[in-house]
This record gives C-alpha cells, structure tokens and sequence, in this order.
C-alpha cells in the first residue's frame, strides 16, 4: 500500500507542499481514492457512488479526512443529474451540462478544488455519455478500456474509441503511475532537474531544436541520446535489442522523470527564451510573475536553471503577484512579502550568485502603486486565461491596459491555440504591440493532461503557445 499517498495531508500538514493531487484513475474507478493503489473491484462509498476504496481502513481514513466533506455535496449533484438524464447525449449536450455543473461547484465551493475536480472528471459512456452514477442507478455495467482504463462503454452501446484516443490515454495512465511511485519513493510529487553545474559559456536556447536538443547538447544529460526517442515517446530499439529487463526499465524511469519535469522546468526555459527575444543582456534580473498561485512556488527551484544558462547573470529576483499568491505568515498584516533568499547550488555561492523572491497578495495594477514595486525587466502571465475568466474585467483588464502603458515586455502563454487567438484579440483592440506572435512553444511542458469540458478526449500542455508585447502600435 502506497504509505505516503495515504498520508498526503499530514506530510502537507508538516510542511511538505509538494504532494500529489487526486488521480483522473481514481475519479474513473481504477485508483483507490485514498492510498491511489490499483484495484479492479473497488468499493464504492455507497452514498454518493463515486468515491472508491480498495480496502475499510483505507474507506475510514478518507472519510475522517475529506469525504465527509464532500460526500453530501456528491449525492445532490448526483440529483441533479438525474433531473437531466437523457438516454443519449452528444459531446457538445453533455459539455454544456457539465459547465454549468462544475460552475455551480465552484461557487458554493471556491477553495475546494477536489470537489468540482471529481465531478468534471467524472467517467461516462463514450456513446450515450450517459454518467457512471446515472448508468449505476439503472443497474447498466459500464465497462472501461482494457488498455488505457480511463475510457468507458456502457452495456447499451458496447462503443470503441480509436486506437489514437486510447494511445493518448495510455501515456496520461503512465505518467499518474509514474507520480504516484515517484512520491512514494522521494516524498516529492514533482521532478526536478536543473544543469548541475552552471555553464561556462552561453548557449541560446532559441537556437536549440526542442527539448531532447536541450537537454543533450545544453544541459548535462548526453546519456539519453541512444535510449530515448527525441519526441519523449518511448524508448529507442537499440535498448531493447541489446538492454536487460532491468535496463529497459530503468531507462523508461528517466524517460518519465525528464518528461515529467519539463511540467515545471517549461517555466524558466520559456521566460529565458522571451528574453532573447527581447534581446535582454543584463547581470541583474528582475522579473513579475503575474496571476501567481501556488504553482509557481512549487517551480521556484527549477528557476535556478536561468542562473545556470546565463554565465553573466548575477542575481535573479522574482516578486510574484497574485490574489492567490504567497502570503506568507497567516497574521501578515500587509499584502506584501518583502524579499526574502533563496538557497542556491554550491557552484553559484561561491560565486556569489542570489536569488531572491518576493510577494505580494492582490492585483498588479495595486502593486505598483505600493511603495514596493520595483520595475521589472520582464512581466510574466502563465496560462493566466486573462481574457475568458470570471475576473476579466475586474481584474486582469486594468493589469493589461497598465501594461501596455507601461512599455514593458510581457511574456503570456496559453493552454491552447484558442486562448491564444482569444487573448490577441482582446489585445488588438486595445493597440498592443506584439514583439512575438503567438504560436506554439518550443518549451512547453511535454505532460498530457486531458481536457474534460472544452474537447472531448482533448489534452492541454503546460504553456502550450505564447506570445510577448511591449508597448502600443503608433
């Protein structure tokens, strides 16, 4: 049994923010809810049908933790589905549906992003789309993939999906298996992994193929260039030809550990990009990191890496703003975090190299009218979905119209070429000048994660496509 998984809180509790979310393989009945071990004969919570167990003890410690939290909440969205049963539905009739489902959750619940999570995840029939719950209630099996176990066909409909979907599928499987040994074995959820040593000279990453260019020729990981396929797809044919078993698998574990840390290392490698774009060349760097949550802190390790692919570079000081960023202590009276250091590798001491971080809890266009606001070199948006969220106008349209006033360099980057187009748009009404255009990201995080509202058996990639303005066109 998983220990660490099971024990996910506590080890948050003890100041380890680094723990895993809850697995797509657990909402879709394959993962144990609590310890995420693998069972094919979970046991359902009986009252709201949707959280599964593989053992009582398992059952008992979730409910004393979340479920009895959540488990009533469930059961009344499970009536409100059956208010909507329909014996089929297209994609776009169950998308809409389950929109405003998930917007209701959100509502009543704004802090509690498991909640709303398990319902947009929830399985469903391929065909009918009918609901697991709603197919359970009428006594129909719903039978999922023998492969990739997260798509489903009801007994009614006896569907398949293609053999692309079912692929994709099987990747995300292997990375949440990959996640949750990861944890279990480090106490970490997410991979990390930096240059070693800071580079003598500098090599442009934008003159770099891709990441497998990257991490051969750039970083300090030529030993992957025989194994691992350069797309991260797999493992080449000589290791199978000439590797033991064990080989195989020990190279599949750093072809999943580089993959999965590209989810976090896209950060530093695509502001450092946007910035020889800009054609920047400084030794102090000062950057804003806007829409901060706790993401971005979770990644601030990783941000040692522009330190380490810039030999001139002296110091790196980031100040994330956000309404969710870091507060630091619970009876802060300000919302500003003053600057505070950063631990750095051995190398850079002794160079007397330093990051610093800062933050402050509130809206940018706030911010810089505090006495603490230091103009940036470069302002940062990941996947902030500026222009499509709830808080469009109030918050992120003065931040953008100052910006722009500003004639600062702004890097933003999307999920997805329709963000992308949306947020252009927005920005061409209001004369922004675009020093890139927007199109995919050469480093955009390489992890699929399934998009279940917007593209049925879609997936997102972390900073998919990006685009830098500064200034408005005369």
């Amino acid at each position: 049994m998983p220990d660490k998984c099971k024990d996910r809180e506590r080890i948050l509790a003890a100041g380890t923010v680094d723990i895993p979310t809850l697995p797509v393989g657990a909402i879709r009945g394959y993962l144990c809810f609590r310890c995420f071990s693998p069972s094919a004969n979970l046991m359902k919570c009986s009252a709201c049908k949707r959280a599964g167990y593989c053992s009582k003890q398992c059952q008992k410690l979730d409910w004393s933790i979340v479920h009895k939290n959540h488990c009533k909440l469930f059961k009344t969205v499970n009536e409100v589905e059956e208010q909507q049963y329909q014996a089929s539905r297209t994609w776009t009739q169950y998308s809409k549906v389950l929109y405003l489902t998930v917007k209701s959750i959100r509502d009543a619940a704004p802090n509690d992003d498991i909640l709303h999570f398990v319902v947009q995840a929830q399985a469903y029939c391929a065909s009918c789309r009918r609901t697991a719950v709603q197919l359970l209630t009428r006594k129909i099996a719903l039978k999922r993939c023998d492969k990739c176990r997260l798509v489903f066909s009801c007994a009614d409909c006896n569907g398949i999906h293609s053999p692309s979907v079912c692929s994709v599928y099987q990747n995300f499987a292997r990375v949440e298996e990959f996640r949750i040994g990861f944890f279990e074995d480090t106490g970490k959820a997410s991979p990390v992994t930096c240059t070693q040593f800071p580079r003598k000279d500098r090599k442009l990453l934008n003159g770099s193929a891709g990441w497998y260019d990257y991490l051969v020729n750039i970083s300090d990981k030529p030993q992957i260039k025989d194994t691992i396929k350069p797309d991260f797809s797999g493992l080449t044919d000589i290791v199978f030809q000439v590797g033991s078993v064990k080989d195989q698998e020990d190279q599949e574990r750093m072809r999943m550990f580089l993959l999965c840390a590209t989810d976090n290392l896209t950060m530093p490698l695509t502001i450092l990009s946007a910035l020889e774009d800009v054609s920047w060349d400084k030794p102090h760097l000062n950057i804003h990191l806007l829409g901060a949550t706790g993401r971005e802190f979770l990644a601030l390790s990783n941000f040692e890496e522009i330190l380490h692919l810039v030999p001139g570079l002296r110091s790196l000081h980031i100040t994330a703003v956000g309404p969710s960023s870091w507060q630091g202590a619970a009876n802060q009276a300000t919302p500003f975090f003053p600057k505070m250091n950063l631990d750095c590798c051995p190398s850079c001491k002794v160079d007397g190299r330093k990051r610093t971080v800062a933050s402050y809890r509130g809206v940018y266009h706030d911010f810089v009218t505090t006495p603490d606001y230091e103009e940036p070199d470069l302002v940062v948006l990941f996947n902030s979905g500026w222009v499509d969220g709830l808080d469009a106008e109030s918050h992120w349209e003065p931040t953008i119209k100052l910006l722009i006033e500003g004639g600062i360099p702004a890097l933003f980057t999307t999920y997805n070429v329709q963000e992308a187009q949306n947020e252009t748009a927005k920005l061409i009404m209001l004369n922004a000048k675009f020093v890139v255009e927007p199109d995919k990201n050469k480093w955009s995080g390489l992890v699929p994660t399934p998009e279940f509202i917007d593209e049925e058996y879609g997936m997102w990639f972390q900073n998919a496509y990006r685009y830098i303005i500064q200034g408005r066109n005369t």
